[in-house]
């Protein structure tokens, strides 16, 4: 299967101002392939990402939306799909 996208995973990293766990600054946490189709991106089984992240994909940035689930795909091509919400600027 062809990822065409190269994904940046923004995960985040300390605490707020407010002193929140995981809730501070987003940094890069990682890269992979996988491809955006309508609210959801989808990726290598083996892709890091996590409810809180952020993804970046060109110029945009979509917020996860839950948990990441695996996917089998018909031709039991196993993949990882991501809910995602474009991230307002």
């Amino acid at each position: 299967m062809r990822f065409p996208d190269a994904v940046t995973v923004l995960r985040p990293s300390g605490a707020d101002a407010y002193g929140n766990p995981g809730s501070g600054a987003h940094s890069p946490a990682g890269t992979f392939a996988g491809f955006l189709s309508g609210e959801a991106v989808y990726g290598p089984p083996d892709a890091d990402v996590q409810r809180g992240d952020r993804l970046a994909i060109g110029a945009d940035v979509y917020d996860v939306e839950g948990d990441p689930r695996r996917l089998r795909s018909p031709s039991k091509t196993v993949m990882t799909r991501v809910s995602v919400r474009l991230r307002r600027r």
